[in-house]
């Protein structure tokens, strides 16, 4: 009591073909299909472009938010070494609040630590304080020329 029943499945891209039927007509149809899906073209998937590519292929002009940011925080440190801010020991929240006083643009004291520690081998001595924070100092040296 089995019935003479048969399917298939052709997938090509987003191309799919199923059919269901009777043996017979199942394999009659799958090399209708087969044929047609073989000389079918299916367009590829579109790729993702870098960002210059796809502004040129669609003749826009990217609009741009910003940019790369000036550097503010290190030629003020300078400055405030020159004045002799630094003449005895600053911590770094010390040098951020005179930076802030002085309207320079910076959010928290991670970049101005960042810009303190590349001075210390030559215009910076740093310690640590009595509570176990780094404090910066002009270079004794510095002082004497």
């Amino acid at each position: 009591m089995s019935e003479n029943r048969s399917r298939f499945r052709i997938k090509k891209g987003d191309l799919e073909v199923e059919y269901e039927g009777n043996s017979a007509e199942v394999g009659e149809r799958y090399r209708e299909v087969f044929e047609w899906i073989k000389t079918t073209k299916i367009a590829p998937p579109e790729r993702k472009l870098p960002r210059e590519k796809r502004k040129e292929k669609e003749g826009e002009k990217e609009e741009k938010r910003g940019g790369r940011r000036t550097a503010v925080i290190s030629p003020s440190i300078d400055k405030l070494i020159e004045e002799g801010f630094f003449d005895d020991f600053k911590n770094s929240t010390q040098v951020l609040e005179e930076l802030r006083r002085k309207t320079v643009p910076v959010s928290n004291v991670m970049p101005v630590t960042m810009a303190l520690n590349r001075r210390i081998p030559k215009k910076l001595d740093r310690i640590k304080d009595e509570q176990g924070r780094w404090v910066y100092r002009r270079k004794q040296s510095d002082t004497e020329e």
